[in-house]
């Protein structure tokens, strides 16, 4: 069974970045402040990355579900989410977003979130250091959050910034609430900085890390991604295989590369995994953090035209 780790969806992007609005525009263009970039497939014509879009990707790839997160770069999408959580409640978890730049009203929000039946929090940290006024991950405001998430056994996933910047923080919430489900995002950004400090949290028992993102990060390598590949061989022999978790990123990533693209180099490379070791990676350690209910034999990839 493949699960993908770490994706999006949204109904239409209306997000910031770096303080600049992000609006979309025609054939997968966004907006950036004055800058114009391809911010997703330029078949996404309508700058929506709906739920039916990525189900087609999947079933043509042989996914079987996916965690979908939310980041402040395309805006707040929990209406959306919700509408495809309820649709769709075999092949998607949905993480809410709350706005943790502004904790003063952090724990009104959370609580709206939580009535609308959010099963997990998304959290891009990697923006709160660099705040006019920074955040940290263990001020009282947060704290209250994570505690109330623990008590309700939701899942936190979170993106800390490169390096260990946030490492301490992160490491006073998880040894406050040992009983916090945890995804350490972007597989720690991968090759920045000190980023086996980010995977180590791994070692303690709630905290996982996915690798949503990866190939973003060694996008210059191409498909086969072997240092990609080396970087989680590095992890495997730290933390183990049932702690890692494979992640697409779908679809910003694939501006650069095919949905199978970002899933193949996984299912068929990373030749350190035992057998068993690759199912846990490709979806049972997902299966077992979010409560998709695992099958052994997963859906099998279309055969291409150009393949008969």
């Amino acid at each position: 069974m493949i699960i993908d780790a770490h994706m999006h969806l949204w109904d239409q992007v209306a997000g910031r970045l770096g303080g600049q609005k992000v609006r979309p525009l025609r054939q997968g263009m966004v907006r950036i402040g004055r800058q114009v970039v391809q911010g997703m497939p330029s078949w996404f014509t309508d700058g929506r990355n709906t739920a039916e879009l990525a189900l087609a990707a999947f079933d043509e790839a042989g996914v079987d579900g996916a965690v979908v997160t939310q980041e402040y770069l395309d805006g707040n999408q929990n209406r959306y989410l919700l509408q495809v959580q309820k649709k769709y409640p075999r092949r998607f978890f949905v993480h809410g977003l709350i706005d943790f730049t502004r904790p003063e009203t952090l724990g009104r929000e959370f609580q709206q979130v939580v009535k609308k039946g959010f099963r997990g929090i998304k959290c891009p940290a990697m923006s709160l250091p660099s705040l006019a006024r920074p955040v940290r991950l263990d001020q009282k405001e947060l704290m209250a959050v994570w505690e109330e998430m623990a008590h309700r056994k939701m899942v936190l996933s979170i993106d800390l910034a490169a390096g260990d910047v946030q490492v301490g923080q992160m490491k006073n919430v998880i040894r406050r609430f040992p009983d916090l489900p945890v995804a350490i995002g972007h597989f720690g950004m991968a090759g920045r900085g000190n980023w086996m400090a980010q995977v180590r949290l791994a070692e303690f028992e709630n905290v996982y890390i996915e690798c949503g993102g990866i190939i973003w990060l060694f996008r210059q390598e191409g498909p086969a991604f072997p240092l990609a590949q080396a970087k989680i061989k590095q992890a495997w022999k730290a933390v183990g295989a049932r702690k890692l978790m494979w992640g697409s990123d779908y679809p910003r990533t694939m501006v650069d590369f095919t949905y199978r693209q970002s899933l193949s180099w996984a299912r068929n490379g990373c030749e350190f995994f035992s057998a068993e070791e690759r199912a846990d990676f490709l979806g049972r350690n997902a299966a077992r953090l979010y409560g998709f209910p695992y099958k052994k034999k997963n859906r099998q990839p279309r055969v291409l035209i150009t393949e008969s």
